[in-house]
C-alpha cells in the first residue's frame, strides 16, 4: 500500500532526491533522464564495481536503438566507438553434415537502416556513466550496499560501504537498478524463478575468429560468395538446434562474444573443463561455428555462465522505490530484447519519480505500474519463448516463427516508439487493447509450431530443410503495417505445416517444471552483474 504522503514531496527534507543502485546502462539512463526532465534533481549513483565488466546484452534491436539514439542521444558516439548490426542470421544443420555450404540459412537480403548495434557493454556502460556525471548526477564508485530500508517517500535509509567506512544516507526515491543482483527484490522476497523457462547460458568472448565476409571463408566455403546484399559478418549470427542456440556477435576491437544459451529439459552442453574449452568444443559441432572458430582462442578471465536465466519480480514499485532494467526481471537473450526492457521500465521509472519529486500523488501510476508490468512479461514470454526451444532446430518452423515475431515486433513496439517515443517508452511493451490481441495471436501461433515440431519428431521429418536451403527476406522490415505482408508470408509457412502434418500424433509434451532431485539447492543467477 502506498501512502498519501507521496503527494508532498517529502523527498526534499532526505539528503538525496534520488540514490539509484547501480551505475550501468539502466542506473546511468535513469541519472540522465532525471537530470535532463528535472534538473534541480538531487540524484546519487552507487556502483560497486571499479570497471564494467562484459555482459550477454552486447546485440540491441529496434527499440532499444531507438531508445540510445532518440531517447539518449548517443547516435554519433555509437556510430563512432561500436559496431552497426546487419539484422539477424540462423543457421541450421543435421548431426550428419559437416559442410558449411549446405548449412540452410534464414536472414534478410537487404535492410531499411535502422539504429541498431553490437556493443561492448563495457565500453558504452563506462560512457554513460561519466555522462551522468558531467550532467551533474553524483557518483560513488566502488561503493557498495551494505543495507538499506524502505521506509517510504522521504524516510528510505541506505548504509553504504566506500573507501573502506560507512557512510548513512536519507533518499526521497530509491530506483534499483542493480542487475540481476535485484537487491530491492531479493530483501524484499519479490524475486521469482519463471520455472516455466529453464534455460541456462554461458559465453565467452574470442579473438582470431574467421568472418563469414573474409576471403579466408569463401575459400572453404564458396556459397558465402553469393547470397544477400547486406554483410553476414555483421549481423547477429546465431547457430540453431533443438533445445540450443549460440550466438555469435562481433565487436568494435575485433574480438567476438560466443555463447549458448539451453533449455535444460531438452540439451545439455559439453561439462568438462574450463567455459571457453566447452564452448568451443560446442560450436566446432556446427558446420558454420567450425568454419568461423576452429582457430578461435578465448579470451582469458573472460568466461560468464548463468544458471536460470530467466526471472521476475512479483512488484516492481512502491511507495518511495522503483525497479528498472534487469533489476525487475530478465527473460531470454534470442531476439536481443534485453536493453528494449531496459530502455521502457526506465523511462517509466524516471516519469513516475518526477511526478512525486514534483509534489503529485503517485499512488495510482505506482499500482498502475505494478499491473502493467508483470502483464506485458508474461505476454511477451507466452507469445515468444514458452517452449519454443523445442522448435529452434528446424529451419521452416523457425522460418515461419522468424517472419511472424519480427512482423508483431515491428507493427506494434517498433512502430510505437518511432511515431511517439515519450509516450510509448512511458509505458510497457504490449500494452492495452492492441498489444493483448497481438500477444494472444502470438501466444496461439507459437503453442501450434512447438506443437507441429512433436509431431515432425514423430514423423522423422523434424529439420527436413536444415540443408541447402536459403530462406532470405528479400523486403526489409519497416516499423508500419508494410510489415503485415510478413506475416502474412509466415502464417501462410506455417498453415502448410499444419496441413502436412494434420494426421500426426505428436510427441509427448515436455514438462511444465523440471522435478528438482532428492538434495539439489536452488540455483540462483551470478550476482555481480549490474544492468
Amino acid at each position: 500500500m502506498v501512502s498519501d504522503e507521496t503527494s508532498s514531496s517529502p523527498a526534499a527534507a532526505a539528503d538525496y532526491d534520488v540514490v539509484i543502485f547501480g551505475g550501468a546502462f539502466s542506473g546511468s539512463a535513469l541519472g540522465l533522464l532525471l537530470k535532463r526532465a528535472r534538473p534541480q534533481t538531487r540524484v546519487l549513483i552507487v556502483e560497486k564495481s571499479e570497471a564494467f565488466d562484459f555482459k550477454v546484452g552486447e546485440s540491441t534491436s529496434e527499440v532499444a536503438g531507438c531508445f540510445l539514439t532518440r531517447v539518449l542521444g548517443l547516435g554519433h558516439y555509437l556510430n563512432c566507438e561500436h559496431f552497426q548490426k546487419h539484422g539477424l542470421r540462423m543457421w541450421f544443420t543435421t548431426p550428419e553434415n559437416d559442410c558449411p555450404n549446405s548449412c540452410s540459412e534464414i536472414g534478410p537480403n537487404s535492410q531499411a537502416r535502422f539504429p541498431t548495434f553490437q556493443l561492448d557493454r563495457s565500453k558504452l556502460d563506462t560512457h554513460m556513466l561519466e555522462m551522468a556525471a558531467m550532467e551533474g548526477c553524483e557518483v560513488l564508485r566502488q561503493a557498495s550496499i551494505k543495507s538499506f530500508d524502505l521506509a517510504g517517500a522521504g524516510k528510505n535509509t541506505i548504509v553504504l560501504k566506500h573507501e573502506g567506512g560507512t557512510r548513512t544516507i536519507t533518499a526521497g526515491w530509491v530506483a534499483d537498478c542493480s542487475g540481476k543482483a535485484a537487491l530491492v527484490a531479493r530483501q524484499r522476497g519479490l524475486w521469482r524463478k519463471l520455472e516455466e523457462h529453464p534455460v541456462h547460458s554461458m559465453w565467452v568472448r574470442y579473438s582470431g575468429v574467421k568472418t563469414l565476409d573474409s576471403h579466408a571463408a569463401r575459400v572453404e566455403a564458396p556459397f558465402l560468395k553469393n547470397g544477400p546484399s547486406v554483410a553476414r559478418a555483421s549481423a547477429t549470427n546465431h547457430l540453431m538446434g533443438r533445445g540450443w542456440w549460440s550466438w555469435i556477435i562481433p565487436l568494435s576491437n575485433g574480438d567476438f562474444s560466443a555463447g549458448v544459451t539451453w533449455d535444460e529439459r531438452l540439451f545439455t552442453p559439453p561439462s568438462e573443463g574450463p567455459i571457453g574449452t566447452r564452448l568451443k568444443e560446442h560450436l566446432l559441432d556446427h558446420p558454420i561455428g567450425k568454419l568461423m572458430f576452429e582457430n578461435a582462442v578465448a579470451i582469458e578471465n573472460d568466461a560468464r555462465i548463468y544458471k536460470h536465466l530467466p526471472y521476475y519480480s512479483t512488484e516492481v514499485c512502491g511507495d518511495g522505490w522503483i525497479m528498472a532494467g534487469d533489476a525487475a526481471g530478465f527473460m531470454d537473450p534470442l531476439y536481443s530484447q534485453g536493453l528494449d526492457y531496459c530502455g521502457h521500465s526506465t523511462y517509466c521509472a524516471h516519469k513516475l519519480i518526477i511526478k512525486a519529486l514534483d509534489g503529485e500523488c503517485v499512488k495510482m501510476a505506482l499500482d498502475h505500474h505494478n499491473e502493467i508490468y508483470p502483464q506485458s512479461y508474461q505476454r511477451w514470454f507466452h507469445g515468444l519463448y514458452k517452449n519454443k526451444y523445442q522448435y529452434l532446430g528446424d529451419a521452416d518452423l523457425m522460418h515461419a516463427a522468424f517472419l511472424m515475431d519480427i512482423a508483431a515486433y515491428f507493427i506494434g513496439p517498433v512502430r510505437a516508439v518511432y511515431a511517439n517515443a515519450d509516450k510509448e517508452y512511458s509505458t510497457m511493451p504490449y500494452n492495452g487493447l492492441g498489444g493483448a490481441i497481438f500477444a494472444k495471436f502470438m501466444r496461439f501461433y507459437n503453442r501450434r509450431l512447438e506443437t507441429i515440431a512433436r509431431k515432425r519428431l514423430t514423423a522423422g521429418t523434424y529439420g527436413k530443410n536444415n540443408l541447402k536451403h536459403r530462406f532470405l527476406v528479400t523486403v526489409p522490415y519497416e516499423p508500419n503495417l508494410k510489415a503485415v505482408r510478413h506475416l502474412f508470408h509466415g502464417m501462410r509457412v506455417w498453415l502448410k505445416m499444419e496441413v502436412e502434418t494434420m494426421f500426426v500424433r505428436p510427441l509427448e509434451a515436455m514438462p511444465e517444471k523440471m522435478e528438482k532431485k532428492e538434495g539439489e539447492k536452488a540455483v540462483t543467477p551470478r550476482m555481480a552483474e549490474v544492468s
